[in-house]
């Protein structure tokens, strides 16, 4: 599956683990209304900033929502299966942002490196045009130099005859 498909549906299965309870009332609490909230909230940014190819704000959004979750499971706002449930999504979303991120990363190289070259070659052929104006000029220089060598010695004969 190509990576840019994998990332958002990643982010909606973490959606749908957040859904379906967040309205609940019954005892005990799975996910209360507000938590399920704030961690709805929080996967939209994500999504908006992973769709935007932001993967390392959506990684930094990413780790404060599984900061949240923490804090929301140890204070009872969540039940402890319902935050493992989301956790295997984070750890899923997380595991696909290092993979947009490594890629991100290894194309950043490739694209210095293929300018580098570029510009070695470009450089070269700069040299190499340089080096071919200048032979150039140089035989323009030698020809001009022949021909007043040449005009000088038909001077020189015409004044003697």
């Amino acid at each position: 599956m190509n990576r840019h498909k994998r990332l958002p549906l990643a982010l909606a299965l973490a959606v749908g683990l957040l859904l379906p309870l967040s309205g609940c009332t019954a005892d005990p609490v799975d996910l209360q209304a507000a938590t399920a909230e704030n961690l709805q909230t929080e996967i939209l940014a994500i999504t908006e900033a992973s769709a935007a190819g932001d993967f390392s704000n959506a990684q930094t959004l990413l780790t404060a929502m599984q900061a949240n979750l923490r804090t929301a499971a140890a204070s009872g706002q969540v039940s402890a299966e319902r935050s493992a449930s989301i956790q295997s999504a984070i750890n899923l979303v997380q595991g696909d942002l290092t993979v947009e991120i490594d890629a991100a990363a290894v194309a950043a190289e490739a694209a210095a490196q293929a300018a580098a070259e570029a510009a070695a070659a470009a450089q070269q052929q700069n040299d190499e045009n340089a080096k071919d104006r200048a032979e150039q000029a140089e035989e323009a220089a030698k020809k001009a130099a022949e021909a007043a060598k040449e005009r000088a010695k038909e001077q020189r004969e015409d004044r003697d005859d």
